[in-house]
C-alpha cells in the first residue's frame, strides 16, 4: 500500500536522492555526467532542506511511501503566475514502482489543493523537452501543452523545456 503525507524536514535527504536518481535515469545527455554523477546531489540536498526548513506559505511538497520508502514526491508553489496559476514544480516517482497510479494520484493531491486554495487558479508545469516517458505522462493527464523555450535555470547545460497547462482541476482530482 503506498501512503501519502506532507513531507518534513526529515524527508530532504530522501527526496534529494530520488530527485537526483531520476534525473540521471532520465536527463543523460541533457545534464553533463559530471553534473549529474558529482554535484547534483549536493545540490538538490541543499535546495530540499532549505525548501522544507524554511518553507514558503505558498509551497507544498508530497510524499508517497511504499513500505516505509519513499517513492515519489511533488512540489508545488501556489498563485505564482497570472496567466498560468500554481507552478507544479517537481513530480518525481521511483523507477520500481511507475505504472502504479502514483504519479497521477501526487497530482490529484496537488490539484486538489489548487482547487481548495485558489479555485480559479490554473495549474502548470515545465519538463525537458527530451523526457518523452514525462511528455506522454503529462499528455495521458490532460495538459495542454502550450510552448517549448530554451533554459538554463537547471543543470548545467541550456535545455530545452515544455510548458504544459491545466485550466480547470476537475479533470485531475480523482473522485476516489
Amino acid at each position: 500500500m503506498v501512503a501519502y503525507r506532507t513531507a518534513t524536514l526529515g524527508d530532504a535527504v530522501s527526496i534529494a536522492g530520488l530527485h537526483v536518481k531520476s534525473w540521471q535515469e532520465n536527463y543523460r545527455g541533457a545534464f553533463s555526467d559530471a553534473y549529474l554523477d558529482e554535484l547534483a546531489l549536493g545540490e538538490r540536498e541543499k535546495i530540499w532542506h532549505d525548501r522544507l526548513e524554511n518553507p514558503l506559505s505558498r509551497q507544498t511538497v508530497i510524499v508517497a511511501e511504499k513500505g516505509g520508502d519513499l517513492v515519489g514526491f511533488v512540489c508545488a508553489f501556489f498563485d505564482v503566475d497570472d496567466d498560468f496559476g500554481t507552478l507544479l514544480d517537481n513530480l518525481h516517482v521511483s523507477k520500481d514502482v511507475q505504472g502504479m497510479g502514483i504519479g497521477k494520484r501526487l497530482m490529484s493531491l496537488i490539484a486538489k489543493e489548487v482547487q481548495d486554495r485558489e479555485p480559479n487558479s490554473g495549474l502548470y508545469l515545465w519538463v525537458l523537452e527530451s523526457n518523452e516517458a514525462a511528455l506522454r505522462f503529462y499528455e495521458r493527464q490532460g495538459g495542454k501543452r502550450l510552448e517549448t523555450v530554451e533554459g538554463n535555470d537547471i543543470g548545467d547545460k541550456p535545455i530545452m523545456k515544455v510548458r504544459y497547462h491545466w485550466s480547470s482541476m476537475e479533470k485531475l482530482i480523482d473522485k476516489k
